[in-house]
C-alpha cells in the first residue's frame, strides 16, 4: 500500500510539474467573459444523433442558448439553430487556407444574430483566418487555453478557475464544456455527442485501421476513411476523452453546475442521461 500511494504521488508531482511547464510555454491570457443570457446551454456536437434531435425535438432547443462546433456553418440547419456561441479547436481551421473558407465564408453570410466565436489562444500565431470574421460585425471573438492540465487535483481546479486549461482536450466538446462552465449557466445539456468510435473502427486483411465516419450534416451518409494510426493509437486517444469528460463532469459538480447527456446512443459513461419527452 505504502508502495503504491508513493507511486501515485510521485506520477500526480510529475504530471504536475509538466502541467506547469506547459502553462508558461503554451498558456496566454483568456478573453472568454460571463454573459448573461438563458438559464441553460446546449452543447450540439456534431455526431448523427443530433440529426434525429433536430428533425424531430427541435422544440427542446427553445429558450435555450446554443453552442455549435466544427463544421456547423456549412449545414443547412445553421441558421435555424442559430448558435449564441461557435467553438473551433483544430489548428486547421487556423493554419489551412482551404479549411478557413469552408469554415468561415459560410459563418460570416449566414450569422444575423450575435454571436460569440471561441478560438485557442494559439490562433493568435496564424491571423490569416481573422479578416475572414471579421467580414461580420455581429461575431465578437474571444480566447481560451486549451493546454492540458494534469497533476495533482488542487492545482488542476486552481488552473482551470484561473484559466489557464483544462482536462485534456482530445475531442472539441471537452473545451467546450470548460468553456461553457466559464459562462453563468446553471444546467447544460450536450447533444449530438455519440462518441460511438468503438463500432465504427475496424482493421481489413491489409492490417489496415479503417473508420467509418459520419456527421449529422453529412448529405452523403456515413464516409470511410482509411487511418493512419494503429489501432492501438486510436484507442488510447478514446481512453483520454473519456478520461477528461470524468473530469469535467468531477469539476462541473464541484462548481455547481449540471451537465446532462441527451444524445441517445452515447458512448459518454461521464454525465447524467436526460430523455427528451
Amino acid at each position: 500500500m505504502l508502495l503504491q500511494y508513493v507511486q501515485k504521488f510521485c506520477s500526480s508531482l510529475a504530471d504536475t510539474l509538466a502541467s506547469m511547464a506547459k502553462v508558461a510555454i503554451l498558456s496566454r491570457p483568456e478573453t472568454v467573459k460571463a454573459e448573461s443570457g438563458a438559464a441553460s446551454l446546449v452543447v450540439l456536437g456534431n455526431g448523427p444523433s443530433l440529426r434525429t434531435l433536430l428533425e424531430n425535438n427541435f422544440s427542446f432547443l427553445d429558450g435555450r442558448d446554443r453552442m455549435v462546433v466544427n463544421f456547423s456553418s456549412v449545414s443547412q440547419d445553421f441558421v435555424r439553430i442559430a448558435p449564441r456561441y461557435y467553438l473551433l479547436m483544430d489548428p486547421a481551421f487556423f493554419e489551412n487556407a482551404e479549411t478557413m473558407r469552408k469554415v468561415f465564408e459560410p459563418m460570416a453570410e449566414k450569422v444575423t444574430w450575435k454571436m460569440t466565436l471561441f478560438v485557442p489562444t494559439t490562433a493568435r500565431k496564424h491571423p490569416g483566418w481573422l479578416p475572414l470574421v471579421k467580414r461580420n460585425i455581429l461575431i465578437e471573438v474571444q480566447y481560451f487555453n486549451p493546454t492540458p492540465i494534469e497533476g495533482f487535483k488542487a492545482f488542476r481546479r486552481f488552473a482551470y478557475r484561473a484559466g489557464w486549461g483544462m482536462p485534456r482536450p482530445r475531442n472539441v466538446l471537452v473545451a467546450c464544456l470548460m468553456v461553457s462552465l466559464k459562462l453563468p449557466y446553471s444546467t447544460i445539456y450536450l447533444a449530438g455527442a455519440d462518441h460511438s468510435w468503438l463500432k465504427e473502427i475496424w482493421v481489413d486483411d491489409n492490417n489496415v485501421v479503417q473508420e467509418d465516419r459520419a456527421h449529422f450534416y453529412d448529405k452523403k451518409g456515413t464516409s470511410r476513411v482509411t487511418s493512419p494510426h494503429r489501432l492501438y493509437v486510436l484507442l488510447e486517444s478514446m481512453s483520454i476523452a473519456f478520461r477528461s469528460y470524468l473530469e469535467v463532469e468531477d469539476y462541473a459538480r464541484e462548481r455547481g453546475t449540471k451537465i446532462y447527456n441527451i444524445t441517445e446512443g452515447s458512448y459518454i459513461d461521464a454525465f447524467e442521461r436526460y430523455k427528451i419527452q
